[in-house]
């Protein structure tokens, strides 16, 4: 907490700017990971090399249905796999994102927008449309919170210190 309060400072110490950025980049990035590995089996199902996607107990979660659905393929396409490439450019951008890299920071910040948007918007369809959600695709969305979360700490802390 104080490395982080000393970075964010204008006037802050360079060393914990150092400390801290490369934190909330792996955060950022095991948050990235976990949202690919969280659709990894939505798009083996969806390309029918599985046949099934086990759900936790309880009426609300009903993944298969959902991920089988008219809705999710887009011009033909499963969103499992338009989710995982979606998240692959994300993953290439944070690894990319430096200090000296204003153009692949300012992509990686649209980039960070359009994964949140995309995320609440998949959620709302499924609790709107389907009444039901599908839990490998909840944990994409909450891992895509904490990407934002953590990417968002690390643009700011890095755009607080140019200052």
């Amino acid at each position: 907490m104080s490395l982080e309060l000393a970075a964010e400072k204008p006037g802050g110490n360079p060393a914990a700017l150092a400390k801290v950025c490369p934190l909330h980049k792996g955060m950022a990035i095991a948050c990235c990971c976990a949202a690919m590995a969280s659709l990894a089996p939505v798009a083996l199902v969806q390309l029918r090399i599985m046949k099934d996607l086990p759900d936790p107990p309880g009426r609300m979660f009903r993944s298969k249905r959902i991920v089988m659905s008219k809705d999710a393929y887009h011009l033909g396409i499963p969103d499992g796999v338009l989710g995982l490439a979606s998240y692959g450019v994300t993953l290439a951008l944070l690894l990319a994102a430096r200090p000296g890299r204003p153009v692949v920071k300012r992509a990686l910040r649209v980039k960070l927008a359009l994964d949140a948007t995309m995320a609440i918007r998949n959620v709302r369809k499924q609790i709107a449309e389907h009444r039901r959600v599908c839990s490998w695709c909840m944990g994409a969305a909450v891992a895509t919170a904490g990407v934002i979360y953590f990417a968002g700490k690390l643009l700011d802390a890095e755009q607080v210190h140019q200052v």
